[in-house]
């Protein structure tokens, strides 16, 4: 081989590599490009609208054009193994000429060493450099390559269309059915580990992935498991006066009360709104809650949440009594209770206290926040103390301020408790816990 000769196949290496690489690049980056992230960047204006549309359409058509990028890697192989081996051999020879190895060895030790160096340089220039940069920005690398790929498949198309018709032909004679890429659809599952792997790279925010979760959560559950169960439902009678409900709202504190007759859960009427009877109430509390008694909507256990939101909305309502495969009341379920399917455990004014001010640490033993409100104190642990009543403070901590003189680890009686200083800070309690006494004898009420 003359040294013209040598050059010219070492330049052709040179491009073949370049080609191979492109075409291993490009075949990665289609698999790796997702279909609604090109749709997103069209409908956004984001980058050059015709290479997105031909994008789009080299991946709604992808095994078309992938196997136009197989068909350039292997006639990239075919050239590199043709001209490569004899070209990097014959280099090595040269080398190696220095060396005391007979001739004939020579060229058995150039034959090895070519085909190992040349498989080293593929490998390492045309396939791993190309596919890691693909599937570390498969988009980036897809726009770098989309017009010379169009134009490839063009030359290659015959050859392309031969291909496929060819092995579509072997899978059939299996049994087996061609590749079809609108059949590429994800399940809930995978779609929610997809998500997670976002969450972790840091494209999805993790709020985002929670709410997917409940809304597929949401799609899949019943009436039944979300209500609140028959054994748990409070209930008054239709012969009930409006004072007396009034006076078992006062209580218990649901602001919405099924009606039933006889006492009997299975014989739902209707409901009462706490607002209609209070109103009620300034007029004439002695009337029976028939006269301000609602219509109330029933559906069965098998409902699904979607289909009980729609009938709420429908009708105006937001309580639903849940029927069992018999007919009778199973439970009831609230706007709220959907609501917290979404959206989580929603508080409000009836719940207890919330769990960040007043912590249970043990039996009768309580972490409190020095802000947390007399009133909330009381209504948590369902007491009455007078003397707060009394006091100008509205937190826990001012109250203890204003009536005692205190100092880190204090313990301070008040009826039933005993509450120690934890954490003070420039006069002022951060947190105190709490220790009840439940032998004492305190006037105690309900919500």
């Amino acid at each position: 081989m003359t040294n013209d000769q040598l050059a010219i196949n070492l330049i052709i290496m040179l491009i073949v590599f370049y080609f191979a690489a492109f075409f291993v690049a490009a075949e990665f980056a289609l698999v790796q490009t997702r279909k609604s992230a090109l749709e997103s960047a069209l409908d956004a204006g984001k980058g050059n609208k015709r290479k997105l549309r031909t994008a789009l359409k080299m991946v709604q058509e992808l095994n078309e054009y992938l196997s136009t990028t197989q068909v350039g890697v292997s006639l990239s192989g075919i050239i590199l193994g043709w001209i490569g081996e004899g070209t990097i051999e014959l280099l090595i020879v040269d080398v190696l000429q220095v060396t005391p190895i007979s001739t004939s060895a020579l060229h058995a030790v150039g034959a090895v060493l070519g085909v190992l160096l040349l498989t080293y340089l593929e490998v390492v220039l045309t396939e791993i450099i190309p596919k890691n940069l693909s599937i570390d920005m498969p988009m980036k690398m897809l726009m770098l390559v989309v017009t010379p790929l169009h134009y490839f498949h063009i030359i290659f198309y015959p050859f392309v269309w031969l291909l496929n018709v060819s092995a579509m032909g072997v899978i059939r004679l299996f049994g087996l059915p061609p590749a079809d890429e609108s059949n590429d659809i994800l399940t809930q599952t995978e779609i929610l580990r997809l998500s997670r792997n976002a969450v972790t790279g840091g494209n999805l925010d993790k709020n985002d992935l929670l709410y997917m979760q409940r809304a597929f959560d949401f799609n899949d559950k019943v009436a039944k498991d979300i209500m609140v169960d028959r054994t748990s439902l409070e209930v008054v009678d239709i012969t009930d006066s409006v004072k007396t409900v009034v006076n078992y709202y006062l209580r218990e504190g649901f602001s919405r009360f099924p009606v039933v007759a006889n006492n009997d859960k299975d014989k739902i009427l209707g409901y009462v709104y706490v607002y209609d009877l209070i109103r009620q109430a300034q007029v004439d509390g002695t009337v029976l809650v028939s006269k301000v008694l609602r219509t109330i909507i029933t559906a069965p256990e098998v409902t699904p949440i979607q289909g009980l939101l729609q009938q709420m909305i429908k009708k105006q309502t937001p309580i639903v009594v849940i029927l069992d495969e018999y007919g009778g009341t199973s439970g009831i379920v609230t706007d709220k209770d959907i609501y917290e399917e979404l959206f989580g455990v929603v508080k409000d004014e009836i719940d207890d206290v919330s769990s960040e001010y007043i912590i249970k640490t043990g039996d009768h033993a309580y972490r409190i926040s020095g802000k947390t409100t007399l009133y909330d104190f009381e209504r948590f642990f369902r007491v009455k103390n007078r003397s707060f009543d009394e006091a100008e403070s509205v937190t826990i901590a001012g109250y203890l301020l204003e009536n005692y003189k205190v100092k880190y680890g204090d313990v301070i009686t008040i009826g039933q408790f005993d509450l120690k200083v934890t954490e003070f800070n420039r006069n002022y309690i951060d947190w105190l816990e709490v220790t009840r006494h439940t032998e004492e004898n305190v006037e105690e009420t309900t919500k």
